[in-house]
């Protein structure tokens, strides 16, 4: 975090007032703002200290008084220029002030910031002056303390000398061309037999203007030579510029020092290329390739690391120039290392210019191993993939295994059903056709006689024979899906299950609408109402319920048909309610139940017919809802 530092705006106009403040407080500056000489002079008795004050020109109270009130306070003062007279800029210009700044040009914004953050640098530059005047010495110090530069003196050569050997943090060197001792020209070649030219800057100023003096000067080091006299502006301008210089030195330098550590320190493999052969690389690259020095890369093309196949089955020659035309900046490549290992390699190319001529700076990251794990997570998913299939078929037959001993058990009860229905019939056509062999024996035939219970056995006989078809039908598998009425499904079911639920006194009230019709698999969802009706008959007859009942209700909404069958044998007991539908749950152990019928009919309902079974506990008993889908899209996307 920046020192908080503070600066003082002198400047009737609020707005330029807030401009300037808007520029200066992000450098890390407190802006206080005044408009008059006295509010300034009352600020400066409450702030003990203040590094910077800008003041305008053109106020109304005295400008020169105020100026020189600011220096005399030893603050930096940076002059507004406006519309001001021209004579009292000239005559302040002249006063120990940093600067002057047009005020009413917005260009100048970026000025006084570079001259604000050139002040706070100037607080850790050092500056030795050489001069046998202690005089000139105090003038350029002075010059140099305006600007905030810490300032060193020594009266002749050897003395600086002394300081710079025990100085190590000077910046810059103002000498005196005539000095006794050691002169301008000694001191010099003494320094440049130290330091560069880019380490320690020197300026010499010097009233000798002859040109060969100023030619050895230059010639052995020095890097400006200022008349004296010269005015102050002359004087910043030079200083300046030769400070310029070596920031700019000392930034390359560093750039440069930076661009070497990410190049030769990058864990990365980096290369530098030219003419489509490699000139440099750093340790990584080496390590990558097995290689044991730059000799044994340098000079040779990407095409003496490859193998004559990239993985994709190309060329690496062909694949090398398709690269090229397209102008790829990032791709993968196959190399091979010193010791014939496979190596896989994101490649990153940057081209640049560089004096005339193209290089191209290239990353290498190893991916081997990642394209390792691709491969073997394409092969796991392959192998995922099949077990997959496999188990989804072991499912399948699993399901239709256990729809297979669904349908036997029953079947089962269908043959108890079927034994019951026959048996009426059956005992008919016994008796009948006793009374007819009686007759015979007793030779009192009758034709019409006869001919009327040969009818009657024909009749029943054809009962029988429709009953046989009802239950084969019943059992008949469908792959088709067809429409079919809600009551047609009910009095199909009733038709096989309603002579058993009559003579065990269990009453089946419909409320269905005549209108309700579904695309669905018909047999398949007779067989899930038979299975729901046959096990409200079990619970009936198991709580011996009096006046027992089942309540087939049906109605309809936009998308599905719902079929809700109710019993009033008090309902299925809470802690088993959630798993009536799981496969071989039952309450039936006792009568050989399989626990297949309920799971079974959600399979068959859910899976096959698209639609939803749900149980639930109502006022009188168990209430199963079947919903089936209306939609004939859904149901052919069923198939």
């Amino acid at each position: 975090m920046l020192d908080k530092k503070t600066a003082v705006i002198v400047e009737e106009s609020k707005t330029i007032q807030l401009y300037y403040k808007n520029l200066i407080a992000p450098l890390g500056y407190e802006v206080l703002s005044v408009s008059s000489f006295k509010e300034l002079k009352d600020l400066l008795k409450e702030k003990t200290y203040v590094d910077l004050a800008l003041i305008s020109l053109d106020s109304s109270d005295n400008p020169e008084s105020v100026v020189r009130y600011v220096i005399r306070k030893e603050i930096s003062v940076v002059l507004l220029s406006g519309e001001e007279d021209p004579k009292i800029r000239e005559k302040l210009v002249k006063e120990d002030v940093v600067d002057y700044i047009d005020k009413l040009s917005l260009s100048n914004a970026e000025d006084t910031v570079k001259l604000v953050k050139r002040l706070e640098i100037n607080k850790h530059e050092t500056i030795l002056i050489v001069d046998d005047s202690a005089l000139f010495r105090s003038i350029i110090s002075n010059l140099l303390q305006r600007h905030k530069f810490n300032v060193l003196e020594a009266e002749d050569g050897q003395k600086a000398l002394d300081i710079l050997n025990n100085n190590i943090n000077i910046n810059l060197i103002i000498t005196d061309y005539e000095m006794p001792n050691i002169n301008g020209l000694e001191l010099i070649k003494s320094i440049r037999n130290n330091y560069e030219l880019k380490e320690i800057p020197i300026i010499v100023i010097s009233s000798v203007n002859a040109q060969s003096t100023i030619v050895d000067c230059m010639k052995h080091g020095a890097n400006d030579y200022l008349n004296k006299p010269f005015s102050n502006g002359e004087f910043y301008s030079r200083l300046y510029l030769t400070l310029s210089y070596k920031e700019n030195l000392d930034l390359v330098a560093e750039q440069k020092e930076v661009y070497e550590t990410l190049f030769y320190q990058s864990a990365n493999a980096t290369l530098l290329m030219k003419n489509s052969v490699f000139t440099d690389c750093n340790e990584a690259a080496l390590t990558l390739l097995k290689l044991k020095s730059k000799s044994d890369i340098k000079n040779k093309s990407p095409m003496d690391f490859s193998p004559e196949f990239q993985p994709d089955g190309q060329l690496s020659s062909l694949k090398k120039d398709i690269i090229a035309d397209e102008n790829t900046t990032r791709f993968e490549w196959e190399y091979v290392t010193l010791d014939s290992k496979h190596i896989m390699v994101d490649v990153i190319r940057t081209k640049f210019i560089i004096k005339g001529e193209e290089v191209t700076h290239i990353v290498w990251h190893d991916i081997t191993n990642m394209k390792k794990l691709e491969n073997d997570l394409e092969s796991l998913n392959m192998s995922l993939e099949q077990r997959v299939k496999e188990e989804v078929k072991k499912n399948e037959e699993q399901s239709s295994h256990m729809l297979q001993q669904s349908r036997l058990a029953q079947m089962g009860e269908m043959i108890s059903m079927i034994a019951h229905q026959w048996r009426q019939p059956l005992a008919s056509i016994s008796a009948i056709s006793g009374t007819l062999s009686i007759d015979i024996m007793m030779d009192q035939y009758k034709a019409d006689f006869f001919q009327e219970r040969l009818e009657s056995i024909n009749e029943l006989s054809q009962h029988l024979s429709s009953t046989i078809d009802d239950f084969r039908g019943f059992f008949k598998e469908e792959k088709s899906i067809k429409k079919v009425t809600v009551k047609e499904l009910i009095k199909s079911s009733i038709g096989i299950i309603g002579p058993t639920l009559k003579t065990k006194n269990i009453k089946i009230k419909l409320e269905l609408d005549e209108n309700i019709s579904v695309n669905t698999y018909p047999n398949e969802v007779k067989q899930v109402i038979l299975n729901i009706l046959k096990n409200a008959e079990d619970i009936l007859l198991e709580k011996e319920i009096k006046d027992a009942s089942i309540c087939i209700s049906g109605h309809k909404d936009d998308e599905n048909a719902y079929l809700i069958l109710e019993d009033n044998a008090g309902g299925v007991p809470e802690d088993i309610l959630n798993s009536i539908f799981e496969p071989y749950f039952s309450t039936k152990t006792a009568k050989d139940g399989t626990g297949l019928g309920l799971y079974m009919s959600k399979t068959i309902i859910e899976d096959h017919c698209k639609g939803s079974l749900k149980v639930e506990n109502s006022e009188y008993g168990a209430r199963f809802t079947i919903a089936l889908p209306i939609d004939t899209k859904e149901s052919q996307d069923a198939q």
